[in-house]
C-alpha cells in the first residue's frame, strides 16, 4: 500500500469508493476509517467530506458530522445535496434557524427538492411557525403529489391550527395514498372525536385494529369514543384491553378510573386514579386527580367486617369487582 501513496488521487478515489460501499452495506465504522483516509489524501474533495459526514451521522457523531458537511458545503456551495445534509444535521443538533437557512439554500439550488420543502416544514413547525410549515408541506406536495408523509404532516399542522375540516380532508387523502398508514387513521379518529363525530372516529380507530390488533392506543381511543357516546360497558372493555397490552399507560388509567366511577365502581376507580398520580409522566391532571382522590376517599363508606374478611381472604366483593379489578 505504501508504494501507492505516490498516487494519492487514485488512492483517495479508491478509499472513497470503498468507504461509500461499506456504508451502503451497513458497515459504518469501517466506512468511517476508509473515508477518513480519503479526506486525508484529498482534503479539497467535497464528496469525500460529504461521505465522511454521512458515515459519522450514521454512527451518531453529530458534531463531527456537522464539521464534515460544512466543509463539503464550503468546497462545493452549488451542490443542493450538501446544503440539504447540512440542514438535517443542524436540525438534529436543534439549531433550527441554521437548518431553515440550509434547507432554503437547497431549495434555491434545486427548486423541485421535495424533501427539502418537507424538512423545512418540520423546521418551521419546530419553531411554532405553523402557517410557514403548512406552506412548505404544500410546496412539497406540489412537487411530488404522492408524497403521503408530506400530506400527513400538512394534515397534522392543520389540526394544530384548529382547521379540523382541512385536517380531516388531508388525513383521508393520506389514507387513500397509503392505506396501511396507522398514524393517519389514529389522527383522523382524533379529529372526528374532537368534532363530536364519534361514529366516524370509531370507524377510523377500528380500521387500525384490522391492521394491528395489538395497538394499545387504538383500544384506548375506542374506549374514549364509547365513553363519549355513553356506552360505558363497551368503554370499560376497551380500556381493559388497552391496559392488558400496555400497563404503563397513565392516560388510560385515568380514563378507566373515570368510567369505573361513572358506573359506581368507586374502589376500583380509586386504584386507577392512584396509579395515574403515581406515574412520573402524568403531569397534566395530577393535582386535580389528587384532590378528587381525597374527596372520594372521604365519601367512601367504611367497609363492613364481612367485607374486610372477604378482602383478607382474597375474595372479590362482588361479581362486578371481580370482572373489573386490575
Amino acid at each position: 500500500m505504501r508504494a501507492r501513496l505516490g498516487l494519492a488521487p487514485a488512492d483517495a478515489h479508491a478509499r472513497l469508493r470503498s468507504g461509500e460501499l461499506l456504508h451502503d452495506i451497513g458497515r459504518a465504522h469501517e466506512a468511517w476509517v476508509e473515508l477518513g483516509k480519503a479526506v486525508e489524501l484529498r482534503p479539497d474533495d467535497a464528496r469525500a467530506h460529504f461521505s465522511l459526514g454521512t458515515a459519522l451521522a450514521t454512527l451518531g457523531c453529530l458534531p463531527e458530522a456537522r464539521v464534515s458537511f460544512a466543509r463539503a458545503r464550503r468546497l462545493d456551495p452549488g451542490n443542493p445535496d450538501y446544503a440539504f445534509a447540512l440542514g438535517n444535521i443542524y436540525f438534529e443538533c436543534q439549531d433550527i434557524d441554521l437548518a431553515v437557512r440550509a434547507y432554503e439554500s437547497a431549495i434555491h439550488l434545486r427548486p423541485d427538492h421535495a424533501r427539502a420543502y418537507f424538512n423545512l416544514g418540520h423546521a418551521f413547525k419546530e419553531k411554532g411557525l405553523l402557517q410557514q410549515a403548512a406552506s412548505a408541506f404544500r410546496r412539497a406536495l406540489a412537487v411530488e403529489p404522492r408524497f403521503f408523509k408530506a400530506r400527513f404532516m400538512l394534515a397534522y399542522v392543520y389540526a394544530l391550527m384548529d382547521l379540523n375540516s382541512e385536517a380531516i380532508e388531508q388525513y383521508r387523502l393520506t389514507i387513500a395514498a397509503s392505506p396501511t398508514y396507522v398514524k393517519a387513521y389514529y389522527n383522523l379518529g382524533n379529529c372526528y372525536l374532537k368534532r363530536g363525530q364519534t361514529a366516524q372516529a370509531l370507524e377510523a380507530y377500528l380500521a387500525i385494529l384490522e391492521l394491528e390488533p395489538q395497538h394499545a392506543r387504538a383500544h384506548f381511543a375506542i374506549g374514549q369514543a364509547f365513553a363519549r357516546r355513553g356506552q360505558l360497558a363497551d368503554a370499560l372493555q376497551s380500556f381493559q384491553q388497552a391496559l392488558a397490552l400496555k400497563g404503563d399507560f397513565p392516560e388510560c388509567h385515568l380514563a378507566y378510573a373515570r368510567a369505573l366511577e361513572a358506573v359506581g365502581k368507586v374502589r376500583s376507580a380509586l386504584h386507577h386514579y392512584r396509579v395515574y398520580v403515581n406515574d412520573p409522566s402524568a403531569e397534566e391532571h395530577r393535582d386535580e386527580v389528587k384532590a378528587h382522590i381525597a374527596l372520594l376517599s372521604q365519601a367512601l363508606p367504611r367497609p363492613t367486617t364481612s367485607e374486610m374478611r372477604a378482602v383478607q381472604a382474597g375474595e372479590p366483593r362482588s361479581l362486578g369487582e371481580a370482572v373489573l379489578r386490575h
